[in-house]
């Protein structure tokens, strides 16, 4: 067991605050690093919920809170800052394996990179990458909008909830973004020592079925592509479908 709550942990990029729920009852089954998209995790909170009802540890990264105490270094809202302050902590956390590094959007990139940085380390850890962005084709602005327009059609209001933490990170958002977009996925993939599991809504225009086909065809280990209800922020609305995913998740 992790021990439920709010831990803050310090890593050369910075500090980051994590978000800690011990596996509901009965021994746990493994851990689950969550990395959500933007540095957002409200919005993942019924998943984290789902999966303490399957049996999971789950550390939910808010790498992008800031810590309360003046002068705290914050780690940099790039996919690069948020992975190697994960990474770092990762490689040495003492958690029950095994771990699945499980990020969405944003987040997923993130976990990909964090993924390479510990597989030798940590042998036991398996990747899913939910919604990955952003497809080569994305890349340029003209074509980022129309997707946008669309990736969320058949997501929630309620998902409205991130207000709260749009609020707090501000025009880290933009930061984030900007970095997705210069990151390649495909050019990552190769790299891959384990287990990766590409899945996405069946309506997000983020990360078509094509695209998780083309990531899983380039991934260095065994890799599967499994598509699932809703659209882009699908792990809101249909987070026990998400959740019942990472049973079938293996480990190398």
């Amino acid at each position: 067991m992790i021990g439920s709550g709010v831990r803050w942990v310090r890593a050369p990029q910075g500090w980051a605050r994590h978000l800690c729920l011990d596996a509901d009852q009965g021994p746990s089954r493994g851990t689950v690093v969550v990395v959500p998209g933007l540095g957002l995790p409200r919005y993942t909170v019924p998943l984290s919920r789902e999966l303490s009802l399957r049996g999971w540890d789950v550390v939910t990264v808010d790498a992008l809170a800031a810590r309360p105490r003046w002068r705290a270094v914050r780690v940099a809202p790039t996919i690069g800052g948020i992975a190697g302050a994960t990474s770092h902590w990762l490689a040495s956390a003492e958690l029950r394996p095994p771990v699945v590094v499980l990020g969405h959007s944003t987040g997923a990139q993130v976990a990909l990179e964090v993924v390479l940085a510990v597989q030798g380390a940590r042998p036991e850890v398996a990747l899913v990458m939910a919604g990955p962005t952003f497809t080569p084709a994305q890349r340029r602005l003209r074509r980022l909008i129309p997707a946008a327009l669309t990736a969320y059609r058949k997501d929630t209001p309620k998902e409205l909830v991130v207000l709260r933490d749009l609020a707090r990170v501000r025009t880290d958002v933009v930061r984030v973004v900007l970095s997705g977009l210069r990151h390649h996925p495909e050019d990552r993939m190769p790299a891959l020592r384990v287990p990766v599991t590409l899945t996405a809504g069946e309506a997000d225009s983020f990360a078509p079925a094509r695209w998780l086909h083309a990531l899983a065809e380039v991934a260095g280990g065994p890799s599967r592509v499994e598509v699932l209800p809703g659209s882009h922020n699908n792990v809101f609305p249909h987070a026990g479908k998400v959740a019942e995913l990472l049973q079938s998740v293996r480990s190398s």
